[in-house]
């Protein structure tokens, strides 16, 4: 298991440097909505985003779009009609994100209605965190992993996050059980950082995904290698009527914090 971890990594390592920051990919045309949305088992509000696409030469600009009307639904009858706190951004009331439920979030903007299912399956506890060392042609770097005991009952997807100083350094981290089924897993969590610095706190998350939205984070990782070399592709999105963008219904858990020192790391919570 070890050596497979070691060569996960450093696949990983070889592929995250000649990558650049994740951005949402999309084609060469402007003007089409992209919705953004997530509910998880942890206290709300919980946020949908809406926006206009860029050009691809624009892929760091964002244009809000206002005025949209978006409801979040699950199967035990409850409904939530979400309010824009400022433009783009909507925000539920009431709605709880409850484990086993399956949501739909509709969307009415444009004079188009758009429409997303996701299930927030049961959340994974992660056992332990850590910080692994390691020179790859001359260049040293440092890189946090998380270990978790993956349940044998059900074929489960996860993200992992991570977390510096509090702050939340999100890459793209999906990784399903296919091959790791019923066992522990070592799984290598990429920051926005290349390395840690003395003192600094980590902490990870771990993300139980459904399979429509592991479909959507692997197709953006894919999207994001591919921009190297050719114009990428839409990510697969799990939104109906040609909707750019993903909505997930997803439970997190955290794992303690760890604080780097001058002999690697201990644990302080």
């Amino acid at each position: 298991m070890k050596r497979l971890f070691l060569l996960s990594l450093l696949v990983a390592l070889i592929a995250a440097s000649c990558t650049k920051n994740i951005h949402l990919n999309l084609q060469n045309a402007s003007g089409l909505l992209v919705i953004e949305g997530n509910i998880n088992d942890q206290p709300g509000p919980y946020t949908v985003l809406l926006s206009n696409t860029v050009t691809f030469y624009d892929t760091d600009k964002v244009v809000p779009v206002s005025g949209g009307r978006i409801i979040i639904s699950d199967d035990a009858g409850n409904r939530d009609s979400l309010t824009e706190s400022t433009p783009g951004v909507y925000r539920t009331h009431t709605i709880v994100g409850t484990v086993g439920r399956t949501y739909h979030l509709s969307v009415y903007s444009g004079g188009k209605q758009y429409d997303a299912y996701s299930t927030m399956n049961a959340p994974v506890p992660i056992d332990s965190i850590g910080v692994l060392t390691l020179s790859f042609f001359g260049r040293t770097q440092s890189r946090a992993f998380m270990e978790f005991m993956d349940p044998a009952s059900a074929t489960n997807y996860y993200n992992g996050v991570l977390y510096v100083n509090r702050s939340k350094q999100y890459k793209l981290n999906p990784s399903s059980d296919r091959l790791s089924n019923g066992i522990e897993n070592q799984v290598f969590i990429r920051s926005d950082s290349s390395g840690f610095n003395l003192h600094d706190t980590l902490q990870a998350e771990l993300d139980v995904l459904d399979q429509p939205m592991y479909n959507y984070y692997n197709s953006l990782n894919s999207s994001t290698l591919s921009s190297q070399t050719a114009a990428p592709a839409n990510p697969v999105s799990n939104i109906s009527n040609n909707g750019l963008g993903y909505f997930s219904a997803y439970a997190a858990t955290r794992s303690h914090t760890i604080v780097i020192d001058s002999i690697g790391y201990h644990r302080i919570n």
